[in-house]
């Protein structure tokens, strides 16, 4: 049942979730109806997809409290809060935590900014150690796994940190239900459904074990035992999947087990605007939990960032932002974000400044496929803000992987971008906004306006972007845009500089030991960097992530759509050989 008792009359900046029962006691809580549990320290943020949740379920009357950073070296940890009337809802945090604790060659990471405390730290595979532990006390409460770390291991995958396949992560950690991608219909879907005690079956953008007869519509992935033995079979699934993407026309997959199989319904469906406006004005503190004696390494850099959207369609190979997100951009409207700069500018601690702006893809802002906008099919769905009737219109005889950045039907429209940058600027007592965010350079090229707009006003001293390579074969296998693109740019970001008389560096991201790159091509990529005499600040050794094609060519071997074999550069001396390339000179940047 839903917990009643909960002062919900004040939602003011000091409002923090409770992490002990002290806390619990202090809101009137005698059992939260939810526990969210994360390995990380509760920020209350809109980057945290944690609090997001929180806030949200809150919203909806539900009490929620936070298990934050749990001692997960015994179950004790575990009973800090009591059991929750609901579920435990479980996440390692904003990163996958084999990628938090480990380097691409395997070595341990020194720190974790997201922490506050080194003792335990993040588990290695928390999602499946937290879940265990909490079965250890409660084996009869629902688990909820959500998260980056679960999302992205939803289906048999390759796990990089232990050279071998592994099986669904919802059968490790014995979960009732996994949500992938970005979770706010689903946890209102789940906790609604529990409360009622009805069937966690059928909820978009969910994973659970299949109990019954599966739809008609759905598609058999190659099974696990296929996918062990058989690396092209491992790719067909890999294919499988990514056509499986579409939010509209997505259909469910089976992946079976030797005593299970587990069903995946379709993406949830993007939030619409007033939906995603209503997420983030939601009353964040933006601050980290008053508990922590040690600062939060990993909250000053954002603390008073803006989120204009989720979601995008670059599609670069080696990124999971497509299988998590989803290629579909959801942005909040002008007047969303003028408020939530109105809010921020009451803070105590701030000073005129906005730390960036922007999403996955800052300038991805308010496009969107033709397709979808102009269809004339339609879908209605209830609302997450107070259940009204909503509706996306969209073209259910389109399914479509192509590069969105190269397809005629993008709706490439900078002028919603540069109005609300210009609307931001005119604030009163705004001193600087800061686009930090990364932008797709290809896109930037399509509009000089918006190029204009950002390195006038929104450039603090350098720009990074990132070409990732040169070789057009590895640029090829990235997804990746052309060189000449790449140049086009760079020529037209010094002439407009000139023209503004700034002096503003460009600041490019490049990485190596991505599959198809051997010595030759990282030997290439350091001619290019010392004859264009371009300063390089990062190289990025590749690291294979679950579920992504570049993790799928580096696993079989070969390019998953024609099978072509390629060059995978496997031995850790080799990758950091090809970085050593890389870094054997210094010259300055023009």
């Amino acid at each position: 049942m839903k917990g009643k008792s909960e002062n919900k009359g004040n939602l003011f900046m000091d409002f923090f979730f409770p992490t002990t029962r002290n806390e619990m006691q202090d809101r009137g809580i005698r059992q939260p109806d939810i526990i969210l549990i994360s390995g990380e320290a509760y920020l209350d943020h809109p980057s945290s997809g944690v609090a997001i949740l929180a806030h949200l379920l809150r919203s909806h009357g539900y009490s929620v409290a936070i298990l934050d950073q749990p001692d997960w070296r015994s179950s004790e940890d575990f009973k800090r809060l009591g059991p929750p009337g609901l579920f435990f809802g479980v996440t390692s945090g904003s990163l996958d935590s084999m990628l938090a604790n480990y380097t691409a060659t395997g070595k341990k990471r020194r720190n974790n900014p997201r922490l506050t405390q080194r003792e335990y730290a993040i588990p290695d595979k928390a999602v499946i150690v937290y879940c265990n532990r909490i079965k250890e006390v409660y084996k009869d409460i629902p688990i909820v796994i959500g998260g980056i770390e679960a999302s992205m291991r939803r289906f048999g995958h390759y796990d990089y940190w232990s050279d071998s396949l592994r099986r669904s992560i919802l059968l490790d950690t014995k979960a009732d239900i996994l949500v992938y991608g970005m979770g706010e219909r689903q946890i209102l879907e789940i906790a609604g459904r529990i409360s009622k005690g009805e069937q966690l079956d059928g909820i978009k953008g969910t994973v659970i074990r299949l109990k019954k007869s599966p739809p008609s519509n759905a598609i058999k992935l190659p099974s696990f035992k296929e996918i062990s033995s058989d690396k092209n079979s491992f790719a067909k699934s890999y294919l499988l999947q990514k056509q499986e993407q579409e939010p509209f026309t997505g259909k469910p997959l089976l992946e079976e087990y030797e005593h299970a199989v587990i069903i995946q319904y379709p993406p949830s469906l993007p939030l619409t605007t007033c939906e995603i406006d209503y997420i983030y004005e939601l009353p964040f503190t933006r601050r980290a939990h008053t508990k922590y004696k040690i600062p939060v390494r990993s909250l000053e850099p954002v603390t008073f960032s803006i989120i204009t959207h989720r979601g995008c369609f670059g599609d670069c190979s080696f990124c999971a932002l497509c299988c998590h997100q989803g290629k579909f951009i959801q942005s909040r409207s002008v007047n969303s974000i003028i408020r939530e700069v109105e809010s921020i500018k009451k803070h105590p601690a701030f000073k005129g400044y906005i730390d960036d702006l922007g999403g996955p893809t800052a300038n991805m802002y308010g496009m969107n496929c033709f397709r979808y906008i102009e269809g004339k099919d339609f879908i209605v769905f209830p609302s997450i803000i107070d259940g009204s009737n909503l509706s996306w219109n969209y073209n259910k005889k389109f399914m479509c992987n192509k590069n969105c950045i190269k397809c005629k039907n993008l709706s490439i429209d900078y002028s919603l971008l540069i109005n609300l940058l210009k609307s931001l600027r005119s604030i009163k007592d705004i001193k600087k906004i800061f686009i930090r965010s990364g932008i797709r350079f290809d896109l930037a090229m399509k509009d000089e306006r918006y190029l204009y707009e950002l390195i006038k006003y929104h450039i603090s001293g350098q720009l990074k972007v990132a070409p990732e390579h040169v070789s057009p074969g590895v640029l090829q296998l990235m997804n990746k845009s052309p060189l000449e693109t790449f140049e086009k740019f760079y020529k037209s970001y010094i002439k407009i500089n000139r023209e503004l008389s700034k002096k503003q560096y460009l600041i490019p991201y490049f990485m190596v030991a991505h599959p198809g790159t051997g010595k030759k091509e990282a030997q290439e990529l350091k001619d290019y960097i010392l004859n264009k005499r371009i300063a390089i600040e990062q190289i990025q050794i590749f690291t294979p992530t679950p579920m992504t094609g570049s993790t799928c060519m580096y696993y079989t071997g070969k390019e998953p759509y024609s099978l072509t074999k390629i060059y995978i550069p496997r031995k850790n001396k080799e990758k950091e050989e090809q970085k050593r390339i890389l870094f054997s000179y210094k010259k300055k940047s023009l």
